[in-house]
């Protein structure tokens, strides 16, 4: 993690009409990944290798990890700083559902593991009392048969 930080730039992001028109409503992106080994001991997609690769996507992104605020003329940016990261929420969880369920149901809401939206529908400052960038939900499916993120 230390890496990571030491990776971070403090810098500003001026955000544009676009950007804040888009910023009043949450979009969940959901991806199904399915594991092709029926061995339930299999190290499929590894804790460890999914938050090391997150943390280079932030790297590359460090807009994710920045704070929303109004700069001096009046308008909303993204401000990061080093020492004051915005860190996305990172879940990882284990679900009784099975991939071959989620393939039935043809990927139908109704039919995914509880909890997957970890957010609503609107921004919202969170338990920490900001707002978070980012949220990230691994879960893992029965029988080690697959992933949601």
């Amino acid at each position: 993690m230390e890496a990571f930080v030491s990776a971070i730039k403090a810098q500003q992001f001026a955000l544009s009409a676009w950007d804040m028109s888009a910023s009043h409503t949450n979009i969940p992106y959901i991806y199904y990944f399915k594991n092709p080994n029926s061995d339930p001991t299999d190290d499929f997609m590894p804790s460890s290798r999914l938050r090391a690769s997150f943390l280079k996507v932030i790297e590359e992104f460090p807009i994710l990890v920045g704070h929303i605020t109004v700069g001096k003329d009046g308008r909303c940016l993204v401000d990061v700083n080093p020492h004051n990261l915005n860190m996305p929420e990172y879940l990882e969880s284990q679900s009784t559902v099975h991939f071959h369920d989620l393939e039935k149901a043809k990927f139908s809401w109704d039919a995914l593991p509880q909890n997957v939206a970890t957010v609503g529908a609107f921004p919202a400052v969170g338990v920490s009392g900001i707002i978070k960038l980012v949220n990230v939900n691994i879960i893992r499916l029965a029988e080690n048969s697959g992933l949601v993120l």
